[in-house]
């Protein structure tokens, strides 16, 4: 594909994304989306109309209409195309079906959204045991399950929603374990009765799992995964208020799979190589690229949206995307018609509601220092950080203990963040295990760096598609 010039260019085709071209499709502003899935609308639209689980709600049906707009509005898609660098001017660097271009904008979006965050655990390499989130794909992109039976642990709503999603489509959930209390679950009143739907929703689901048969188990750890290659038993125990273990609570359960999810992470990389500010806020769900009111970044020019700024869900997203797009409008000149729907007034109330329900959201798979340092504590030295290049816990306390206690200078000592995936997955454990085995806090410690291509790039795409 040749270099392309665009107006505004945005970088992920979720409902942030979506919302945001929605609004400037309409108003007659030349967008180019970048989305690397199949088909656009993230993951919560993943598998189409059909995919919605027990349940379709107002949010769903808003992103497949505004799917259904995109070739009204003649908003450009590009699928499969990853975007693996940024350069000042905003140059994007573009991969996609085995090819390399450029595409240079006047203003860009970043919509790039989360990935899980995992706690590892000897064993937890195993084939056999899964994410939360590549469970529901198989689910909903799919429609088939990894196993007939599922077992399903970690802390936070969306482990259970995924036993839903496992019982609705025929499975079977022995068990869903949490590490965290169950008066977590509890929500203050006031922010029930802004979110009743949500918290209704959320009532059913239980409901339905315990009419499944579904045992629910609070705090509850997963210690270890069993198996040569493949998972064949778990081993989980009970832990105390403080993140300790409760002694002779062990049990161990048959498993031939193991969903296992302890919330999400943004994925700033992007952002972090154009030059935004990053922030630090559990509130958030950590790390999250910084915006002003009308979700413009530190960078003139270059805004974010979605679960890129704090992850709060799919009505957060199309909240924010839908902002931006107006704040991109009124950088450009270009003149906001209420015809087209709510106005920035709005559209800032509806973020403030949803801000308040990522508070709850992610306080349900947060634990305190204190609690992370007694989880570190209690992991053998064995246990795999980095899965690419196979640096264990035992070789970054040594580390540490020799004086590396910086990201850059860890992942130098130990090549833990360096392998194909580049650190997607083991990103966040490292600093969690750097903060527990320091002492210090998680916002003094600054995040990897990143360079240029963010993600692994095909060799047939630096050769411009020749074999």
């Amino acid at each position: 594909m040749a270099d392309r010039r665009v107006a505004v260019a945005i970088v992920g085709g979720g409902l942030a994304g979506l919302a945001a071209a929605s609004v400037l499709g309409r108003h007659g502003v030349g967008v180019l989306v970048l989305d690397d899935n199949r088909h656009p609308g993230g993951q919560y639209l993943r598998g189409g109309r059909t995919a919605g689980g027990f349940f379709t709600d107002g949010v769903r049906r808003r992103g497949f209409g505004l799917i259904d707009g995109l070739a009204r509005e003649r908003v450009e898609v590009v699928h499969l195309a990853e975007v693996v660098g940024i350069e000042p001017g905003f140059e994007l660097l573009v991969a996609a079906e085995n090819d390399l271009f450029a595409v240079k904008a006047d203003q860009v979006l970043l919509a790039t959204g989360a990935r899980e965050r995992f706690l590892p655990f000897l064993g937890w390499t195993l084939s056999g045991v899964l994410s939360t989130g590549a469970v529901q794909v198989l689910i909903k992109q799919s429609g088939v399950l990894p196993a007939r039976d599922i077992l399903v642990a970690g802390a936070g709503l969306f482990p259970t929603a995924v036993a839903a999603d496992i019982v609705t489509s025929g499975g079977r959930v022995p068990a869903v374990l949490d590490e965290a209390r169950l008066a977590r679950r509890l929500p203050l009143p006031l922010l029930f009765a802004g979110q009743v739907l949500k918290f209704a929703r959320g009532g059913l689901l239980l409901a339905r799992l315990l009419a499944a048969g579904v045992r629910v188990r609070h705090r509850v750890r997963i210690l270890e995964a069993h198996g040569e290659r493949e998972l064949r038993a778990v081993t989980a125990a009970r832990i105390d208020r403080r993140g300790a273990l409760v002694p002779g609570s062990e049990m161990v359960m048959t498993a031939a799979c193991l969903a296992v999810g302890f919330g999400f992470t943004a994925n700033t990389e992007l952002a972090q190589l154009a030059g935004c500010r990053l922030t630090f806020d559990p509130a958030l769900g950590g790390v999250a690229v910084a915006v002003d009111p009308d979700l413009e970044t530190g960078v003139a020019g270059l805004f974010a949206a979605g679960e890129v700024t704090g992850i709060g869900g799919a009505a957060k997203s199309l909240a924010e995307g839908r902002l931006a797009g107006i704040a991109i409008l009124r950088q450009r000149g270009v003149r906001f018609s209420r015809e087209t729907g709510p106005g920035a007034t709005e559209l800032r109330a509806a973020r403030r509601r949803q801000l308040a329900f990522a508070r709850y959201f992610n306080a349900q798979h947060t634990f305190g220092p204190e609690w992370m340092q007694r989880w570190v504590s209690g992991l053998s030295d064995d246990v795999v950080v980095c899965r690419c290049e196979g640096v264990r816990l035992g070789a970054l306390r040594r580390a540490v203990a020799a004086g590396f206690e910086a990201p850059a200078g860890l992942k130098k000592a130990t090549r833990c963040g360096m392998g194909l995936c580049q650190g997607s997955t083991c990103r966040m454990i490292l600093l969690e295990v750097l903060a527990a085995l320091t002492g210090k806090p998680l916002a003094e410690i600054p995040p990897p760096s990143v360079r240029m291509p963010v993600k692994p790039v095909l060799l047939g795409a630096l050769a411009g598609g020749r074999s």
